[in-house]
């Protein structure tokens, strides 16, 4: 358990090297083409998984697989401004949410009567994975984009308030079975996970809070906190009953 973290910084950099190849696949601004044309590709049924998943498995699919994730994770190590903790801002999430689906459904209205689009059809392979020059630039881009905001604004700032995607997983990550429980008892409140979070969740709040529940839809189940507690007091674990879970814990027995 305590090498997940290596495991999940190797899922994320294997899928940020073989990106280019299936950039179609993964880059979940393609949604945006397949709703224009009325196809269900590949794309969308990958990150439509990742949120039907997500009330189980939280942010799997931001944690373990987006390679704008990764590229922000790297260079928010040199990020210009540290950032805090402050709950995600639904005013701005809801700007790139409604404007992106919005457009797409419009125009769809629009080819459909030009009798071009395919009725959502399930066709995977639409979007032809020839990387073209076009989707050299728009990859390009994508990662340029992910690296400047990594580098003005750490700990996933541009996950948490401007990711679409990130925006429908957290939605469901929020009954996540899925989460990291601290033992209180075990926890001397170092603050060090808080420190090395990707999110900058605070998790010292959960211990004295929530009987050390981490139920923070911001969580991308990285394993970070687990990796750098030199106490072993952090573990994943799957909390089918809250309310039962935290009922059957003892009080902590405070720590000196």
């Amino acid at each position: 358990m305590k090498r997940i973290f290596t495991f999940n910084f190797l899922s994320r950099l294997i899928f940020l090297l073989i990106t280019p190849v299936f950039f179609q696949f993964f880059a979940f601004g393609f949604i945006w083409h397949s709703i224009y044309w009325g196809v269900i590709t590949a794309v969308m049924l990958i990150w439509l998984g990742f949120i039907v998943i997500s009330p189980l498995f939280g942010r799997i699919g931001c944690g373990w697989f987006c390679f704008m994730g990764t590229a922000i994770d790297m260079a928010g190590k040199h990020s210009i401004y540290k950032t805090k903790w402050k709950k995600p801002k639904i005013w701005v999430r809801l700007l790139i949410l409604v404007p992106f689906f919005a457009t797409s459904i419009t125009f769809y209205f629009l080819k459909s009567q030009e009798g071009v689009t395919h009725n959502f059809d399930v066709i995977p392979g639409f979007l032809k994975l020839d990387f073209s020059m076009h989707y050299k630039i728009v990859w390009i881009a994508d990662i340029a984009s992910a690296i400047i905001l990594g580098l003005l604004l750490d700990k996933r700032w541009a996950c948490k308030n401007l990711c679409m995607m990130g925006t429908l997983c957290a939605a469901g990550a929020t009954y996540s079975r899925l989460i990291p429980v601290v033992d209180a008892n075990k926890c001397t409140q170092c603050h060090k996970c808080e420190t090395e979070c990707l999110t900058a969740i605070q998790i010292v709040d959960y211990v004295n809070n929530n009987k050390g529940l981490v139920t923070n839809s911001e969580c991308i189940l990285c394993g970070k906190c687990l990796d750098v507690c030199k106490f072993d007091a952090i573990k994943l674990k799957f909390i089918w009953d809250r309310g039962k879970y935290k009922n059957s814990l003892k009080s902590p027995v405070a720590n000196m």
